[in-house]
């Protein structure tokens, strides 16, 4: 049996995700698809703007046969800490044959060679590294232009934020000795920010839903997954500028010492994050007047969601120990309660432990889209035919 795992955020699904699943069923033979997606918060330390399970009813209406909830402890992390979650738990399953992800290059070769390079760097490596650090480089832009010499391709190769995430899972694969196969598909024409394109991006199809731009919403999602997409927005949407009252409050009441534990919380990072929020009124300007070559948008992004959270970075553990079961068709129902027999899976988070962290980003996510909170702990999974 053929089982591919697909590590997503869908936030929303489009054609370009539903291109992808296809091709990922194509290239492995896949019996199963099964897609670990981030729940109520995304790695750009934002709310997803739309509710996990209406994202997982539409990749489930649209390729996928299971979805699994990432644990938000995992979900809101730089590169390597959200690929050890997504690896981590597909690879857990103990069923999972391969892994497919989009990426801007199908070289699966030049995809293993940087991945070893980073795995085991060699002094004159991490003296390239450091050199970029010198020159005000962030760390991920230092280290990637140290790979880019090493194996002699041009610095934009590998920096694109799919062959980034490619990379960190092929890492995540060796660390664990994984014998699931990795299978690239190659992003489909450009997928530009905040433009419509045959394939667009998830940030333009999130643009067109905040503009109220149906048209270009319409055309970029699958027929059979506008009814979620338009049953959830009807629901109440997490628009980013959410969070920007709940940010300045909590920056007001913050002290250095309390900031310097949240997680990318560094290198003084949280001095100049508070001495900014004095200033700023929303969280885009927060974000702009901190950030530097050093300070990236993302680290500081998913600081302060950290802070919002009350998360700390003793409270980011190594490696998944259970995921949620976000929905299922029934033909996989089998293979989930083979699933269930190698690794927790749970679909009343009101009743796991494991839940916690899950269970305040679900309570907080609601908050921000000014929502009741009736549903944070009692969502159950969306089961297809």
């Amino acid at each position: 049996m053929a089982v591919c795992g697909v590590i997503a955020e869908y936030d929303p699904f489009h054609r370009g995700h539903e291109r992808h699943l296809r091709l990922a069923r194509e290239k492995t033979r896949a019996d199963f698809v099964i897609i670990i997606m981030s729940g109520s918060f995304t790695q750009r330390g934002m709310p997803a703007l739309l509710p996990f399970h209406a994202r997982a009813e539409m990749a489930l209406r649209c390729g996928a046969d299971a979805v699994l909830q990432m644990p938000y402890a995992f979900s809101v992390r730089e590169a390597d800490g959200f690929a050890a979650g997504g690896v981590g738990i597909l690879h857990a399953l103990g069923c999972v044959t391969h892994l497919s992800f989009g990426c801007e290059t199908d070289d699966l070769s030049l995809l293993k060679n940087a991945a070893a390079l980073l795995e085991a760097p060699d002094e004159t490596f991490l003296a390239q590294v450091q050199s970029g650090l010198d020159q005000g480089l962030s760390f991920a832009a230092a280290q990637g232009r140290a790979v880019a010499l090493r194996l002699g391709i041009s610095s934009d190769s590998l920096n694109a934020p799919n062959a980034a995430l490619a990379i960190a899972y092929l890492r995540a694969l060796r660390r664990l000795h994984s014998p699931i196969v990795p299978v690239p598909v190659l992003r489909k024409e450009a997928y530009r920010n905040q433009e419509m394109e045959a394939y667009p991006s998830a940030a333009a199809v999130r643009g067109a839903l905040l503009r109220g731009d149906w048209q270009s919403v319409e055309a970029a999602t699958p027929k059979e997954a506008l009814p979620a997409l338009r049953s959830a927005v009807l629901s109440g949407m997490c628009r980013p500028e959410g969070m920007d009252a709940a940010l300045r409050y909590l920056l007001a009441n913050t002290g250095p010492e309390e900031a310097a534990t949240w997680p990318g919380m560094d290198e003084g990072l949280e001095m100049r994050v508070l001495q900014a929020a004095k200033k700023a009124v929303t969280r885009e300007e927060l974000l702009q007047l901190v950030k530097t070559r050093r300070y990236t948008l993302g680290r500081i992004s998913r600081s302060l969601c950290h802070g919002l959270m009350h998360v700390t970075k003793a409270d980011l553990p190594p490696a998944p120990t259970a995921a949620r079961i976000l929905g299922f068709r029934e033909k996989a129902r089998p293979l989930i309660r083979e699933m269930k027999r190698r690794f927790p899976l749970y679909d009343r988070p009101a009743r796991e432990p494991a839940a916690a962290l899950d269970n305040r980003a679900d309570e907080l996510w609601r908050a921000l889209a000014g929502l009741p909170r009736e549903d944070a702990y009692h969502q159950r999974p969306v089961i297809l035919p």
